[in-house]
Parts: C-alpha cells; sequence; structure tokens
C-alpha cells in the first residue's frame, strides 16, 4: 500500500504498537511503557528506489563462467561446518577467512548481498529500518511479520554467504595455484561482543576495498553515494569507527544476554534482542532530570519539544505520533555527537544527552550495528559502513555480529520449543533469487521448518553461549 500524495509506504498502525519505547519510558508518569519497532539500518523509503532492487551484477565477473565444471557446484564435501568464535581461531584459520572475504568484495560477490539486503519489500526481514539520512529516522515495516522474520532470514543469509565465500576462495586458490579444497575448511565466525567488548585485534585492520550499492535516499554529503541519482549504483567507501558514537558506546553486558536468554516464549525473546531496551531504573531520576535541564539549555529545539509533549499523558497515541517521538529521540541523541564534532563543544550539553540515554539498555542487534559503524569525528553525520542497509555486508563484522545474534538463538533453542510465529506466506525464505547464487550453488529457498531445526543445520557453533 501507498500514500499516492507522497509515494511513501504508509505507517502500518498495528506495527507501531512497538514505536517508542525509550522516550514512552522517560516520562513514566505520562503513562507507561510502549513497545517501538525494531531498528536495524538503512532502507529505501520511495518506490523509485525500490524499483531498482532486483540486483544487476556483470555476471561475466563471476569466478565460475557456465561451462565451468565448478559452474553451479557447492563446494567442499563436509556436512556440517563449525561457527567459532572469532578470538579464538587460528592464525591459518584466519587468514583463510581473510583472503576470501578480500576477494568476494573486491569481485562484488557481495554486490548481491547488498541490494537483497536493502530490499526489505522483498524480504520483509526488519521490523523497521534505520534510513540512510542523518540525524538517523526509523520507518517501519508493514506488518509485524517483517520482525519476525529476522532471525531465520538472517540464518538463510548466513547459509548463502558461507557458500559463496568457499567459492570465493575456491576461485581465487585456483587463480593462485594453491589449493582450491582449502576452501572446505572456510566458515563464517562469530563476534563474542558481549565477553570480548571490542573488536578481536586482527578484525580491526580488515576492511575490504572493492563492491557497489545502490543509492538510497538523503545519503549526507561525505558519504559516496551523495548527490548520485536514487537507485543508481556507486562504488563503496568502506567506513568503521567502532565505538564512536556517543549514546552507542557500550556493547551489550553479559547479564543482558542472560535476561534475553531467560525469557519462554519465541516473541518475548524476539523482542529482547531486537526491539525493547531494557530500563535501567536506578538512571532514571538522573535521565528526567537531564531532560528537565535539557528543556532550559534547548527550549527551542523541535526535538526536544516533541520529547517533552510525548511525555504528557494526552499525546497522541497513533502511529505516526509515535514514529515521530521516537525519531525525536534519536535525533536528540545525534545532536550530541555533532556537538562533540565543534571546536568548541558544550560539554554540558553532552553530558545532559547522555544522561537521558543511560537510562536504557538498548538490544543487542541495535547496538552492535551502532557500536561498530560509529560515526565520522570530522562529520558526524557519515555513519560507518555496516549501518548503512544498502552496503552492509562486504564489512566482515555484519556477518560476525549476525552469527553472535544466531547463537544467541540457537542456545536459546536448545531448551525451547517456541518458533517465530509466522503464516505459510511469510515461513519461506528466499534471501538471494536463483539466478544471483546459481553460479556458486546457492540461491536456495528455506523454510521455517528446516531453519528452526538448528540440529540439522550445516552448521553449529564451537560453544554455546554462557552468562
Amino acid at each position: 500500500m501507498t500514500n499516492t500524495t507522497s509515494g511513501k509506504p504508509e505507517v502500518d498502525r498495528r506495527t507501531f504498537l512497538y514505536a517508542t519505547a525509550a522516550t514512552a519510558a522517560i516520562g513514566v508518569a505520562g503513562g507507561g511503557l510502549v513497545r517501538r519497532a525494531d531498528a536495524a539500518v538503512g532502507a529505501p523509503t520511495d518506490l523509485t528506489a525500490a524499483a531498482h532492487h532486483q540486483a544487476v551484477v556483470d555476471r561475466r565477473g563471476f569466478c565460475y563462467a557456465e561451462g565451468d565444471p565448478a559452474y553451479g557446484q557447492s563446494v567442499g564435501t563436509r556436512p556440517r561446518s563449525v561457527h567459532k568464535n572469532a578470538s579464538r581461531m587460528s592464525r591459518q584459520e584466519i587468514n583463510r577467512f581473510s583472503r576470501a572475504f578480500r576477494w568476494a568484495v573486491a569481485k562484488g560477490y557481495f554486490d548481491v548481498f547488498n541490494d537483497e539486503h536493502f530490499n526489505h519489500m522483498r524480504n520483509r526481514h526488519h521490523g523497521a529500518d534505520v534510513l540512510s539520512g542523518a540525524p538517523p529516522a526509523v520507518f517501519p515495516g508493514a506488518t509485524p511479520a517483517y520482525g519476525f522474520r529476522l532471525l531465520p532470514w538472517h540464518r538463510s543469509f548466513i547459509l548463502e554467504a558461507e557458500t559463496m565465500l568457499k567459492a570465493a576462495l575456491h576461485d581465487r586458490n585456483r587463480h593462485e595455484r594453491r589449493d582450491p579444497d582449502e576452501a572446505d575448511l572456510l566458515f563464517l565466525p562469530y563476534w563474542d561482543a558481549t565477553h570480548d567488548q571490542d573488536l578481536p585485534d586482527w578484525v580491526k585492520p580488515l576492511r575490504p576495498q572493492g563492491g557497489t550499492a545502490i543509492v538510497p535516499e538523503d545519503l549526507p554529503p561525505g558519504h559516496a553515494g551523495y548527490g548520485k541519482p536514487v537507485g543508481s549504483r556507486y562504488r563503496i567507501k568502506f567506513n568503521r569507527w567502532p565505538g564512536r558514537w556517543l549514546v552507542f558506546d557500550t556493547l551489550p553486558p553479559p547479564d543482558q544476554i542472560g535476561r534475553i536468554l531467560g525469557h519462554d516464549d519465541f516473541v518475548g525473546f524476539y523482542q529482547a534482542i531486537d526491539l525493547l531496551p531494557e530500563i535501567v531504573v536506578a538512571q532514571v531520576p538522573e535521565a528526567k532530570q537531564a531532560l528537565a535541564a535539557l528543556a532550559l539549555r534547548i527550549p527551542d529545539n523541535p526535538d526536544l519539544q516533541l520529547i517533552l509533549a510525548f511525555t504528557d499523558p494526552a499525546y497522541p497515541r497513533d502511529a505516526e505520533s509515535q514514529l515521530a517521538a521516537f525519531n525525536a529521540f534519536l535525533a536528540i541523541g545525534h545532536l550530541a555527537n555533532v556537538e562533540a564534532a565543534k571546536p568548541r563543544p558544550d560539554r554540558e550539553l553532552i553530558r545532559l544527552i547522555k544522561s537521558v540515554y543511560s537510562a536504557f539498555r538498548f538490544p543487542p542487534h541495535l547496538v552492535l550495528h551502532f557500536w561498530t559503524a560509529g560515526l565520522n569525528p570530522r562529520n558526524p553525520n557519515v555513519r560507518g559502513t555496516v549501518s548503512y542497509f544498502n552496503e552492509l555486508t562486504v564489512d566482515p563484522v555484519f556477518w560476525m555480529l549476525h552469527g553472535e545474534l544466531d547463537r544467541i538463538w540457537y542456545t536459546w533453542e536448545t531448551s525451547h520449543t517456541g518458533v517465530p510465529p509466522l503464516q505459510p506466506d511469510d515461513a519461506v525464505f528466499q534471501p538471494l533469487r536463483a539466478e544471483e547464487g546459481q553460479w556458486y550453488g546457492g540461491g536456495r529457498t528455506y523454510t521455517l521448518a528446516e531453519l528452526v531445526d538448528h540440529q540439522s543445520l550445516a552448521y553449529e557453533y564451537d560453544t554455546l553461549f554462557t552468562v
């Protein structure tokens, strides 16, 4: 359904029953906690960009031309790979993964992965997207099923990427006259961010160059795609500033993951990992005081005015109003980063904004993306690659952080029987079309039943999550 006056999808009012947990919690006296839509990262907002989502990649650049004996064949004979902690990989495993990943990015093999991840209308794989502009703002999926598809869709995406990377390493080794069968040993690692509290040392310099992406709306000046026509392609300029996002500068602690794993039903588990921030009760009084102080310090700021209005019980609870309030909350957080980039920043303003945010512990999905991406300290309107929906698959940390989210789900599945509540049409997943994945033996269609049968997956984890 589209709004014929704006060309943008209409907000599904049911979705924004989830709209603003963070903003509502500040105004506890103002009438309760309202859940918000999940905040992943960057998506199209108009039908022009959507029309360009079908990935267009020069098939002549694929490693296996039709007629090559390897074309359409999955690499390797092992029935099950073991996904290991990125911090505990051997030198040989690191080298193998890095060589495959750099080759795949440089050759453009991830371009179709970028395009499909950007295509939320076909894949319906996030409850809401953080758009590409600055300050960041969310826009919801059409139905709650978009959010419930998040974990199984990304599990199928991981399966496709691992198969493709094996083919990429097989291809590189053939070109370099090395053993192509080494590819059978490759696996996608996970990032145990909760225990590491930093990126693994070997990952920090792994910043692959190459690849292209579709231009979304509203890219800021300084981004590689800025100024190019929406729906056209641009060459990705890789960026990553880990931890350089003032209001998303800490990684999830183990006790938060423990509470997530403590949910008995899938919906509660999913909301905790992706939708609902925890309220840090001890910080709520300080957050309220900070909000009152901000009202005196920046009284004419329209985003702050909207947040203050939201704390009034009379504030409208319709979907559009709730969406506006949550986006105002994000905008106030962004103001701290803009202020910090000034030659003489207002340190008290930054402190007050951080105090408001200190009352919340945000879901791991959002935090892992935003913490990893960070913001350009000289131009905070530009975020790191892994926070833009249209280009993020070229950052290996995207796969590692989703491997970690998948490992948490995998751990939960070992002691629970709940599954995503999806109707038949939403319980089928094809992250890459058949023609996009054909060259490496991918482009499969996956059913929910096979994706939730973790014991029959093509991979397992070296260890499950422990608190």
